[in-house]
This record gives structure tokens, C-alpha cells and sequence, in this order.
């Protein structure tokens, strides 16, 4: 469900900046079946506090669905379709509260997703939000 809320350019920045940063820590990780969860879950907050910034940014607040559907609509082009975002939440929720143990193979399709739409996403953010 989504609240009105008062534009916080502040916060904006930051959820912006955070995950900029982790991601970047989160790249220096071995992609092992060990640490497949924690790769997993930070990928998707990346994702998920960028479409955060997005709907801060235009006054409103939403759930996890609202900030990644959000990132769905964005007008970028990526290697692979965006609506795999989708994906990534539902395989962070199986792990949040399923106790799902991701395989090598979700690993790897994570990090696809990350290769394939992590920057053009960023940009196009970076485009629409000027951080000042």
C-alpha cells in the first residue's frame, strides 16, 4: 500500500549512496554456496533501497513489492528483462522466512542479475535524481 509522504532529499542521497557501497563490499565476496544467503540478501536490499530513493524522491512510501516494482518501470535497457527483480524478492523472502537454502545455480542467477541490471538501473537513477 502506498503513503504520501513528504520528499526527503536527504534520505534519498543516502538510501542512494548505502548502496552504492555495499554492493561495491558486497562484489568483493567469494560467490560461494557458503555465503550465497548473505550475497542473496544484500543484492536484493541494493536494489530494493534504490526503489525506495525513487518513490521518496516523487512523495511516497511503499513496501518491498512497491520499491522494486518501481525499478520495473524504469526505462532502461539491460541484458536481461528487468522483471527478473521480481525474482530476486521472492528468492530473498523463500531465505528470510522459508528458511530456503539457496543453491549454486540461484547463486549464480543473482549475480547475472546484478551484472545485468544493477548499473543501467543506478544510471538511470542517478539521471532522474540529482544528488546534491
Amino acid at each position: 500500500m502506498m503513503r504520501k509522504r513528504v520528499p526527503d532529499s536527504a534520505k534519498v542521497k543516502s538510501l542512494i549512496l548505502a548502496s552504492e557501497a555495499e554492493m561495491a563490499y558486497i562484489d568483493t565476496l567469494e560467490p560461494s554456496q557458503e555465503a550465497a544467503s548473505t550475497i542473496i540478501r544484500g543484492i536484493y536490499e541494493n536494489f530494493r533501497r534504490l526503489g525506495e530513493a525513487l518513490l521518496l524522491n516523487k512523495g511516497l512510501e511503499g513496501d518491498h513489492e512497491e520499491s522494486m516494482k518501481i525499478l520495473t518501470s524504469l526505462p532502461v535497457n539491460t541484458s536481461r528483462p528487468i522483471q527478473v527483480l521480481d525474482n530476486l524478492r521472492r528468492l530473498r523472502h523463500d531465505i528470510n522466512y522459508q528458511g530456503y537454502l539457496p543453491s549454486q545455480a540461484d547463486l549464480n542467477d543473482v549475480l547475472s542479475i546484478k551484472q545485468a541490471c544493477w548499473n543501467p538501473i543506478l544510471n538511470e537513477i542517478r539521471r532522474q535524481i540529482t544528488l546534491k
